[in-house]
């Protein structure tokens, strides 16, 4: 059977003791015992080391504005395309020859893009649509 302890049975003294005059030191003490903590100056920033992150992100977004505009206006003219294939030797003058020449340029594209699927991409020339459409 468990003994059974009463509190009010237990003496209420404290058995932990600190020495005199301890918790007045204490602070002294140890900040005696820290090493002395060198204080430096702050780094002194430049403007441009503040808007250089800011210059290059107007960099690129303006970078990606030229290349947008640079390939809009590249091929927003079909007259353009139609234009290089027709100094070929190909006559197209009427709307009917363009449509039927874009839809014979994405067969051949779609035919490209089998072959190379079907090849596992082996050549690096049959990317190169010209030298595709050359060859036939």
């Amino acid at each position: 059977m468990e003994k059974i302890i009463r509190l009010d049975t237990i003496k209420k003294t404290d058995p932990f003791k600190v020495p005199e005059g301890y918790f007045e030191s204490f602070v002294t003490d140890i900040m005696s015992k820290l090493p002395e903590r060198l204080v430096e100056k702050p780094k002194v920033i430049n403007l441009w080391e503040r808007i250089k992150p800011w210059v290059y992100m107007a960099a690129v977004f303006v970078g990606v504005a030229l290349m947008v505009n640079f390939f809009e206006k590249k091929h927003s003219n079909p007259q353009d395309i139609v234009s290089v294939y027709a100094s070929d030797g190909l006559k197209l003058h009427s709307s009917n020859d363009i449509e039927d020449f874009y839809r014979y340029y994405e067969d051949e594209l779609t035919k490209i893009a089998y072959d190379d699927a079907m090849a596992g991409f082996e050549d690096d020339d049959t990317a190169n649509i010209d030298n595709h459409l050359s060859e036939k």
